[in-house]
Formats: structure tokens, C-alpha cells, sequence
């Protein structure tokens, strides 16, 4: 039994596919702190994993390659985003620009951008958390989002990145464009002409949402061919696309590692 749910954590719910080497881990940590606090407890006279041997699959981890677009591309893209959905650019371009993941850039605030201190130069993002959608009724706020802490941070933690001037520019404009959530943050739910107007709880953006103004960014600024490829099928490619761009701006490797 043990080592049939051991082999279940390997298998990546909803499509039954391989998991990745991150899931597998961090599933395999929470079962088996699982079967240690019960050990504790004196239910189980041993740890149940421990007489196991067994060795998590191997699997490729490597970014897609065929799903990397290059810079050209990218801003085809973004400019497609523009002439669509205006105000979802500066969202998207803070995932290719600054690498950031969709949950981050929906936390962000715009007292976390450090604007450059010199026309045409870089800033900063110093991110604080990330918001992420759950079921109704999990969130600590009793709703459909929940706050947490930096990917693989403790709760507290911050995290610095740089903005490239081309991120700047779009981040400035968003701000003096678009009305901002009471908190400050940039991505959220609008309505109206223009998409101008916030409701009071100004909501993070639903991934459905930009998922749809991806979607119709790709068909327009794509060949049909690339738009049946996996070329930025997913707007988290552009983050993809992002690590891969970023040494070659001169952002030390440690940074890009983060």
C-alpha cells in the first residue's frame, strides 16, 4: 500500500501524466512528515517509509525549447496585448521582462516598484508575496484568493528584481493610466470603457481571463502554424523565455537562478 502511494505521487493530477521532479519532492516531503507525525503519535509503531526502498522516476525538467520565443516574437506579442486588451500588458510584460510568475504579478504594488532613478534606466521589483486562486471557503480571507509568501521563501521573506527600462516604461504607464486596487496593486479586475473602472474589492485577474487575452494575442500576432506549435502556448512560457533572455542583458547568474 505504501508503495502504491508513493507511485501515486509521481502522477500529475487531472491528465494522469508524469509529475516533475519538483512535485514528486515536495508531495513525497508532505506524505512522509505526514507518516512521521502519526508515528509520533504512537499509532504506527515505526515509519512506514522507512523500510521502502524506493526512488522517485526521473523526468525531464528542461524548459521547452519549441515554446521559447525569442524577442522579436515577444514583442509582437505584447503588441498584440496592446491593441486588445491595454490593460493586461504591463501584467504580461512583468512575466517576460522581469520573470516574474503569474501569482507574483498579480501581488504586485506599486509601492514594491522602485522606479529608475535616471530617465530610459533600470528600476526594481521587490517582491513580497504572491496571490494565488483556491476553492471557495480555503482561503485565509474567506474567499477565492489567498496571500502567500514567496515560492520557496520563508513567509516573511522579500525578493529583488531588476526592471529593465522597457518593463519601466510599461509599469508607468499602467499606473498613470489605470486606477489601482485601494492596496496598490496593478493587476486586478476592471470594468467599464477602457477597463478603467475597479470594483471596490478590486479582485486579482482571473486566470481565465488572461488566459482568454493570451490566447487571442497569440492568433494575431502568430502564423497559424506557430499558433498550433507550443510556442508561448501558455503565458508562463514568456517567463521561460524570460530566463533565457536575461543573462544575456547582464543579470548575474545567481540573480536569474532566483
Amino acid at each position: 500500500m505504501i508503495r502504491k502511494a508513493l507511485d501515486t505521487i509521481a502522477i500529475r493530477m487531472g491528465d494522469g501524466g508524469a509529475a516533475s521532479a519538483s512535485t514528486i519532492a515536495r508531495k513525497h516531503a508532505i506524505f512522509s512528515g505526514a507518516l512521521k507525525y502519526a508515528a509520533g503519535l504512537r499509532p504506527l509503531d515505526v515509519h512506514p517509509l522507512s523500510p521502502v526502498s524506493w526512488v522517485a522516476p526521473k523526468h525531464d525538467d528542461e524548459v521547452d525549447r519549441k515554446a521559447v520565443v525569442n524577442p522579436a516574437q515577444a514583442r509582437a506579442l505584447l503588441a498584440a496585448v496592446r491593441d486588445r486588451t491595454p490593460e493586461l500588458v504591463a501584467f504580461f510584460g512583468c512575466m517576460y521582462y522581469a520573470a516574474l510568475r503569474p501569482e507574483e504579478v498579480l501581488n504586485l504594488r506599486e509601492d514594491e516598484y522602485e522606479r529608475p532613478k535616471v530617465e530610459g534606466g533600470w528600476g526594481a521589483l521587490h517582491l513580497t508575496g504572491s496571490t494565488v486562486a483556491v476553492g471557495h471557503g480555503w482561503g485565509d480571507e474567506g474567499g477565492r484568493i489567498e496571500r502567500r509568501g514567496l515560492k520557496h521563501r520563508a513567509k516573511s521573506a522579500t525578493r529583488p528584481v531588476p526592471a529593465p527600462p522597457p518593463l519601466c516604461r510599461l509599469l508607468d504607464h499602467h499606473i498613470a493610466e489605470y486606477k489601482l486596487a485601494l492596496d496598490g496593486r496593478l493587476s486586478i479586475t476592471r470594468r467599464g470603457p477602457g477597463r478603467r473602472y475597479v470594483p471596490t474589492l478590486g479582485q486579482p485577474i482571473p486566470s481565465n481571463s488572461y488566459g482568454k487575452a493570451w490566447r487571442a494575442a497569440r492568433e494575431a500576432a502568430l502564423t497559424p502554424a506557430q499558433v498550433r506549435s507550443p510556442l508561448a502556448r501558455r503565458p508562463y512560457d514568456l517567463r521561460h523565455a524570460a530566463v533565457s533572455l536575461r543573462p544575456n542583458a547582464g543579470v548575474p547568474a545567481t540573480q536569474v537562478a532566483e
